[in-house]
């Protein structure tokens, strides 16, 4: 009942809102539709993995899928599942289950195509479940919003991205739109503005707003053939009644979202100015990177902050004599006052006080980020550009180092009772001084005789670092130092080839959290605000296709408290 009366406001609302978007954007009314969706669908979108049942652990990649029936019947894609097999299934709010996989439609001979595919949990209960929706009724601009679990971030909350339909269907049969997707992504839900399941997330092309998904119709139409643990080799012969969306007429587009930056620009006015060009020399090497004007006030002085013009960006980006462009061609050499690396940030200071920056005030609001604000609208600040325009994508979560070590380049075996190098890689930075047979007893000093130890240690450093290996060679004892350096790109899938790259430290934080800008590794550093000039905090790092990293306001105030 209760649900019958959401559905009913928000078609009343849905039928007002029709003229409204025709005629102009209104950023906080989509942000209400989308906190409304976000409601009704967060906790029927679910992370998964193979699960042997037997040995208790996970057998295959993280994807994602969602929940479509109290019952618990799973949408989610082919090629990711294999009929019969058991999978863990993590819903949003801590709970775990088990499913097994019904049939899938996909297809070798044409890429896995259509690509669908059904599962069901394991014994009784009531789940909770998204409503499926009608993909045959989608429209050009439409809204959408995109809620899955990308594999690198490993989360065990589902991160939020926000889009639009760009194409309602492909000559290829999917549904394209900008919400953007990555691995681990694959079998999540896309759903439309009111919250419903419209289709469920495949593969990508290289550009961050081309993703392709599987048509929810496709599920609706063969629904009772998917209830069966088979593995097509062909479109179903038994098929089920699609019917159509009664509110298929009443469907709202918005073409501004093709150009949404344009849609923000009256605002960018609350923030102007407080994002800048640093300039600097780092490991011998120009670089280029952002940071954030700070105004402090006598406001702090009663806590003993000193007032002034400071900045704040990404520490590793920046080097220890900065030259900030100030724009108009001004240049103003900063003085670095302090870097903190956990948070990767640094502070510099500005030979005179400007009439510009983000003051005392705006860091008061310190605050965890709540459910509710999922979806809002968020600009970064980029100096003499429009501001990149994004979704808060997740509440606030820490992040321990799995991809910013330095690279080395050799793996170890336990051979009686040693630490012994089976593999080291050409051109690697262990090539240049290591040999197979090796025997490696410490690193930096620190003993190494047990197989955990020894990637451990080497992970504990980071590109740019060197460290001394310890070793044994035909006898022989020997201490050699080692560069390590970036690890590099081996990948050919599209969500490695993001423009502008990630971060070379893009992980081990305490306390972050993500948005979907597509800005580049060189844009990091810069200030995020949302649409009423509130600062969020500072973006730390492009993580990924779909995720940039940001350092929370609160983090922020405690950097310049403990610095100054």
């Amino acid at each position: 009942m209760k649900k019958c009366l959401i559905l009913f406001i928000f078609s009343a609302s849905l039928a007002f809102s029709t003229k409204t978007y025709s005629q102009s954007f209104d950023y906080k009314a989509l942000e209400k539709i989308t906190s409304g969706a976000l409601s009704k669908a967060y906790s029927a979108s679910v992370r998964m993995w193979g699960y042997d049942t037997v040995k208790k652990q996970q057998n295959s990649a993280q994807f994602s899928g969602v929940v479509v029936t109290a019952e618990g019947h799973i949408l989610t894609a082919a090629h990711a599942t294999v009929p019969g097999n058991t999978y863990k299934v993590f819903f949003p709010d801590g709970q775990e289950r088990i499913a097994v996989a019904l049939g899938r439609i996909g297809f070798k001979e044409k890429q896995n195509l259509p690509d669908v595919a059904m599962m069901k949990i394991i014994g009784n209960g009531k789940w909770p479940f998204a409503e499926m929706g009608w993909s045959s009724s989608l429209k050009t601009n439409e809204p959408c919003v995109s809620i899955a679990y990308p594999e690198t971030l490993s989360q065990s909350k589902p991160s939020v991205r926000f889009g639009r339909i760009s194409v309602p269907m492909t000559q290829w049969g999917f549904v394209q739109s900008t919400c953007k997707m990555e691995p681990g992504d694959s079998g999540g839900p896309l759903f439309d503005y009111m919250g419903r399941v419209i289709a469920l997330h495949s593969r990508i092309d290289k550009p961050e707003d081309v993703n392709f998904e599987v048509p929810v119709d496709l599920y609706r139409k063969y629904w009772t053939a998917l209830n069966k643990s088979i593995d097509y080799d062909k479109l179903p012969d038994e098929e089920n009644d699609v019917l159509s969306d009664p509110f298929a007429n009443k469907i709202i587009t918005i073409p501004a979202l093709e150009n949404i930056g344009n849609q923000f620009l009256n605002l960018e006015s609350k923030f102007k100015g407080t994002s800048l060009v640093i300039k600097s020399v780092l490991n011998g090497k120009e670089q280029q990177a952002l940071g954030a004007l700070f105004l402090l006030d006598k406001m702090l002085v009663k806590s003993g902050m000193r007032s002034g013009s400071f900045i704040i960006g990404k520490s590793t980006l920046i080097g220890n004599n900065p030259i900030v462009n100030l724009g108009s061609g001004k240049l103003i050499k900063a003085v670095v006052v302090a870097r903190d690396k956990s948070s990767d940030l640094v502070l510099l200071q500005l030979p005179k006080k400007l009439k510009t920056g983000i003051t005392a005030k705006m860091l008061k609001d310190t605050s965890a980020i709540q459910f509710n604000e999922l979806g809002k609208f968020l600009l970064s600040a980029l100096p003499g550009q429009t501001s990149k325009v994004s979704v808060l994508g997740s509440q606030l979560f820490s992040l321990p180092r799995k991809f910013s070590s330095g690279y080395f380049g050799a793996n170890a075996t336990f051979i009686n009772q040693q630490i012994i190098l089976t593999r080291v890689t050409p051109g690697s930075p262990a090539a240049d001084k290591l040999e197979l047979q090796d025997q490696i007893t410490g690193i930096n000093g620190t003993p190494i005789s047990q197989p955990p130890q020894y990637g451990a240690e080497i992970m504990k450093y980071a590109p740019g670092d060197t460290i001394s290996i310890q070793g044994v060679r035909k006898g022989v004892p020997y201490s050699l130092p080692v560069a390590l350096t970036v690890v590099p790109v081996r990948g050919n899938h599209p969500a490695d080839k993001i423009e502008g790259g990630k971060s070379i430290r893009l992980d081990d934080f305490k306390s972050v959290f993500t948005h979907d800008a597509a800005i580049s590794a060189a844009e990091c550093g810069g200030p995020l605000f949302d649409a009423n000039g509130r600062f969020y905090g500072i973006n730390i790092a492009r993580f990924s296709r779909t995720s940039i990293l940001t350092i929370p306001a609160g983090t922020i105030y405690d950097f310049l408290k403990d610095s100054l």
